[in-house]
C-alpha cells in the first residue's frame, strides 16, 4: 500500500475519532443555548446524559435542564415540536441536579428557582385563561404545572375545578381522587367525586367514597344523607337499617343518626306507600316518626328533626285522607268524614313540629308552603292566609 495514502487515512480516522468524541460537550451545549440554537444544544445534552462518566456530574444535568426549559416554554411553535418531551425532561433533569447537590450549592438553588418559575408560569396562564372561560387551555397549563409539581395542592385542585367547568368528568375524577389519595381533599371534593360517580352508574365506588368522606367528615350530614341514599338505590335497606341502629347504640346522642334513620324510614315507607302496601307503610313511617322524635330528644330545636317530624305527620294523615278521595259517592257518604276527621287528627299532631321549624328558619318557603298546606287542610283559614302572604312577599324580594 502507498504509505502517503495510509497516512491519509490514519489522519482520517484520528479527525473522525476527535470529532465523534467532541458529541456531548456541555460547553458547547452552553454556547449553543446563550445563541438560541437549541436543536444543537439539545443534540449535545443529549449524548452527554447518555455517557456514565458525563451523567454523573451536576453540570450536565443542570444544562440538560435549561436546554429542555428553553424548548419547552418557548412561545414558537416550531421550537416546541423540537421535543415534545421537552418539559418532563426538564423537570427530571432538575430534579437530578437536587438530588445530586447540597442544598445550598448553586446549582441546588438556581435548579429549584428554575423549578419554581416554570410552575408559577404554567399556574398564572391557566389562571387568565380560566378567567377567560377558556376551561381546555386552563386545563392544559395547570396540567403542565403539575409536571412541574406533581403533588401540588393548589395545582390539583385548580385542574379538578377547571376539567369540571369544561365537562370532562374524567379529568375532574384523575385530579380529585389524587387529591383524596394525599388526603388533601375538602367534603367539596369528596361530594363532587360522588356525584360523578353516581352519574356514571358507579354505586359501588359512590358508596366506597362516601363512607370514606364520613369517616373524615363526622359533622357533615350530607354524607350520611348521601349513603343512606345509595343503599337505597342500591336496595341494601337491611345494611342501612343494621349500621345505623349499631351506630345508636354506641352513641345515642348523636343526632344525625337518628336523623338518618329517619330520612331510612322515611323513604321506605314513601316507597311502600307507593306500591300500595298500605299496612306497611304506616308502620315504617310510625318507624321515621319515632327516630325524628328521638332526635328531638337530644336537640329540641333541631331544624331537620322538627320539620320531617311535621312532615312524617303529613305522610300518615294522607293515607286516611287518599282513601276518602278514592271513595265513590255512596261509601263516601257512608264513610269519607270518619277518614278526613282520622287524617286531621294526625295532621294535627304533626302541626307543632312544623311551627317550631318555621320559627328556626321564619324564611324558609318550603317550610312555609307545608305550613300553609296543613292550615288549610285543618280549616285553619287565617293562619294559612298569613303565611301565604309571606310566602308571596319573600318570592317577590328574591
Amino acid at each position: 500500500m502507498n504509505t502517503k495514502k495510509l497516512l491519509v487515512l490514519v489522519i482520517a480516522v484520528l479527525v473522525s475519532a476527535a470529532s465523534y468524541a467532541q458529541k456531548g460537550s456541555i460547553g458547547k451545549a452552553e454556547a449553543y443555548l446563550t445563541k438560541g440554537e437549541l436543536v444543537s444544544a439539545k443534540g449535545e445534552v443529549d449524548v452527554a446524559i447518555a455517557d456514565e462518566k458525563k451523567a454523573s456530574k451536576s453540570r450536565t444535568w443542570f444544562t440538560a435542564g435549561k436546554v429542555y426549559q428553553a424548548i419547552a416554554t418557548s412561545e414558537d411553535e416550531s421550537t416546541k415540536a423540537i421535543d415534545p418531551e421537552a418539559l418532563s425532561k426538564a423537570v427530571n433533569a432538575y430534579k437530578k441536579v437536587l438530588e445530586m447537590e447540597k442544598e445550598n450549592s448553586s446549582y441546588y438553588l438556581i435548579a429549584t428557582t428554575n423549578l419554581d418559575q416554570m410552575w408559577g408560569s404554567f399556574l398564572n396562564t391557566g389562571g387568565e385563561a380560566y378567567g377567560e372561560e377558556d376551561f381546555a387551555m386552563a386545563l392544559n397549563q395547570f396540567e403542565k404545572a403539575l409536571i412541574v409539581k406533581e403533588n401540588d395542592s393548589t395545582t390539583l385542585f385548580y385542574a379538578g375545578v377547571a376539567a369540571q367547568q369544561g365537562g370532562n368528568v374524567d379529568k375532574t375524577l384523575q385530579y380529585y381522587y389524587q387529591m383524596i389519595d394525599l388526603d388533601i381533599a375538602n367534603a367539596d371534593i369528596y361530594s363532587s367525586v360522588i356525584y360523578y360517580e353516581r352519574q356514571k352508574e358507579n354505586p359501588e365506588k359512590a358508596l366506597e367514597v362516601t363512607r370514606a368522606a364520613k369517616a373524615k367528615f363526622p359533622s357533615d350530614d350530607r354524607f350520611g344523607q348521601e349513603e343512606i341514599s345509595l343503599l337505597l338505590a342500591m336496595d341494601k335497606l337491611d345494611e342501612a337499617e343494621s349500621q345505623l341502629i349499631k351506630s345508636i347504640e354506641a352513641d345515642p346522642d348523636n343526632v344525625n343518626l337518628h336523623l338518618n334513620l329517619g330520612v331510612l324510614y322515611d323513604n321506605l315507607g314513601a316507597a311502600l306507600s307507593s306500591e300500595g302496601k298500605t299496612e306497611e307503610a304506616r308502620a315504617t313511617f310510625d318507624n321515621a316518626k319515632e327516630s325524628y322524635l328521638n332526635a328531638l330528644k337530644v336537640d329540641p330545636d333541631n331544624y331537620i328533626a322538627n320539620f320531617n317530624a311535621g312532615v312524617i305527620y303529613v305522610n300518615m294523615a294522607k293515607e286516611f285522607y287518599d282513601e276518602a278521595r278514592d271513595m265513590d259517592l255512596k261509601t263516601y257518604q257512608k264513610y269519607g268524614d270518619a277518614k278526613i276527621k282520622k287524617g286531621d287528627e294526625i295532621l294535627k299532631k304533626g302541626l307543632p313540629y312544623m311551627e317550631k321549624a318555621i320559627s328556626l328558619k321564619p324564611d324558609d318557603i318550603d317550610g312555609l308552603n307545608a305550613l300553609q298546606s296543613m292550615y288549610t287542610q285543618l280549616k285553619m283559614m287565617d293562619k294559612a292566609e298569613e303565611v301565604l302572604n309571606k310566602v308571596e312577599a319573600l318570592e317577590a324580594a328574591q
